[in-house]
């Protein structure tokens, strides 16, 4: 099981947050989630708890928000060029996901600071590939990760052990 620890904004439209009492099951952690807005454009930006990677999703059907994010991680997993057999390792302990509210500030940084980089790379761009965007922005340093420094570094080898 994990978790997708929303911020209040999104979880007013997601639903109500859920208790969680158990650790993440999988490699990656929870998920820290929140909205964001590119012009008339919705998305929700996710960020691993244990590597920070970034996963963009659109913004609608956020009531589904638990069950499409698996498909949106596989696609970011594999544009990373992870082995099939680790992504779907990664993915069946994904699979059982419910929302709650965040519980760390470090991940709420984050999520600023990458929401920023997004809105100021992507203004004025219609046409986004989601995979792609957030697979530049995985090769973006955060400074808690240091040494290591990169979230796509950082899921290569915790998804490698």
């Amino acid at each position: 099981m994990v978790a997708l620890r929303c911020t209040a904004k999104l979880l007013a439209r997601v639903g109500a947050p859920q208790e969680v009492t158990e650790p993440a099951t999988n490699a990656l952690g929870d998920w820290y989630a929140c909205p964001l807005a590119l012009g008339h454009q919705r998305f929700v930006l996710l960020i691993s708890e244990h590597s920070r990677l970034p996963v963009l999703m659109a913004g609608r059907d956020l009531k589904h928000l638990a069950d499409n994010f698996p498909e949106a991680l596989m696609k970011v997993l594999w544009g990373l060029g992870l082995p099939a057999a680790v992504i779907q390792r990664e993915l069946e302990a994904t699979r059982e996901a419910v929302i709650a509210k965040t519980n760390s500030r470090s991940h709420l940084g984050t999520l600023n600071d990458f929401s920023n980089m997004l809105r100021w790379q992507l203004h004025g761009q219609e046409d986004l590939d989601l995979v792609q965007e957030a697979i530049e922005l995985a090769h973006t340093p955060v400074r808690p990760l240091w040494p290591l420094g990169f979230p796509d570094k950082v899921t290569r080898q915790l998804l490698a052990g």
